[in-house]
């Protein structure tokens, strides 16, 4: 079940969430996902296990489309009271919104499951026993310095940069999504 969007007394129209608050609850979600994080790089460090290493990526990949599709929110967004909703009426969003939303974070999902994979197939990568050595692993690599996998990882910062200049405060996947992140009727 969804919450409420706030509407602001004055203007009539829904509040749209402040930057602030989306980038603490981002922060607050990365929390959320530190132990998804943590068994990713014991898959790959200790336990040397790709079928681990990409379960661990999928769980944290289908946390955000999940929860927003579900809820309007992933927890970070309920704990700083914000909540994605449909640009028209400022309804629920649907399972298509959501994944159109996700589809930045997706893009560098299958950009790093495609890194992991080569590097699990790389000779030198059983010898990996620290994560310092593993980040050295990932920099020596061929795929480390590529132009194409560095762009994807930074599709979701080139995405999220839109929200400075729209009036109301959209980023590009919302805009994508027909969606928009407004305060919460808990916030008010």
């Amino acid at each position: 079940m969804q919450n409420t969007p706030h509407i602001n007394p004055e203007t009539g129209s829904p509040d749209p969430a402040p930057l602030q608050r989306r980038f603490i609850a981002w922060l607050l979600d990365r929390a959320v996902l530190l132990p998804l994080t943590g068994g990713l790089l014991y898959s790959i460090i200790e336990l040397k296990s790709l079928p681990f290493a990409i379960l661990m990526l999928l769980v944290e990949a289908i946390y955000k489309p999940i929860m927003e599709g579900l809820y309007g929110q992933t927890l970070g967004k309920k704990w700083m009271n914000i909540l994605v909703v449909n640009q028209k009426g400022f309804g629920p969003i649907s399972w298509n919104q959501s994944l159109l939303r996700y589809l930045p974070w997706a893009a560098v999902f299958y950009a790093t499951v495609f890194i992991i994979v080569r590097h699990f197939q790389a000779d030198g990568f059983m010898e990996v026993d620290s994560w310092p050595a593993y980040i050295e692993f990932g920099r020596k690599h061929p795929l480390g310095e590529n132009l194409i996998i560095a762009m994807i990882n930074y599709l979701p910062l080139f995405s999220v940069m839109w929200v400075i200049s729209d009036p109301m405060k959209r980023a590009l996947h919302d805009r994508v999504a027909g969606t928009v992140v407004l305060k919460s009727l808990e916030s008010a």
